[in-house]
């Protein structure tokens, strides 16, 4: 008679309250929040952006890049490559935050092939958590700068309208602070379940 080998359940305990919201904002900010606002963008519709700087940027003709033509990326814009890499990679954000809060952070699910039922390395979710949230962090706090500039400016030169910006800032800043929070958590937890 031969033996499978079961994993153990995981011993590790539960979110906090204030963890459980962290991540449902870390995942919403992006998903919700961040992917809508750009695929406009993505179609080349300037929503809540200037038409004309959004247009060179889409068509990636923008400071330093002079009169030398720029064909895009895999046959689309530059601007539109470059926001639909965001997008993805807020898609993959979202993802993320979410399995920080949930069992299927901490053990594979079942649909993953030869891993399934098989703990989670804390690394493998925390990496991209630490450097994500660095990231966020790190725009962020060049924003408060950036928006004090395009009030002053008079002329409509910059890319993004006031209104773009109070209504992508505040994501932004949720995103970048929640992220950080349910990490933390997710990091205390698993090292407590050791």
């Amino acid at each position: 008679m031969t033996q499978t080998r079961t994993v153990d359940a995981p011993t590790t305990p539960p979110p906090p309250r204030w963890a459980r919201r962290a991540g449902h904002v870390a995942w919403i900010a992006p998903v919700l929040g961040f992917i809508p606002l750009h695929v406009p963008w993505i179609l080349g519709i300037p929503l809540f952006a200037n038409p004309d700087p959004f247009a060179q940027w889409y068509h990636g003709r923008g400071p330093g890049v002079g009169d030398h033509p720029v064909d895009g990326f895999l046959g689309l814009p530059a601007g539109a490559f470059y926001l639909g890499l965001l997008c993805v990679l807020a898609g993959l954000g979202g993802v993320l935050a979410l399995g920080l809060i949930r069992d299927w952070g901490l053990t594979f699910p079942r649909w993953v092939p030869g891993l399934h039922g098989r703990r989670v390395p804390p690394w493998v979710p925390l990496t991209p958590t630490v450097l994500g949230s660095a990231v966020m962090i790190g725009y962020s706090a060049t924003l408060p700068w950036q928006f004090a500039a395009d009030l002053s400016e008079s002329d409509a030169q910059d890319i993004f309208t006031p209104t773009g910006v109070l209504i992508g800032l505040p994501l932004l800043l949720a995103w970048a602070i929640a992220l950080p929070l349910a990490g933390w958590s997710y990091y205390r937890r698993t090292r407590v379940s050791r």
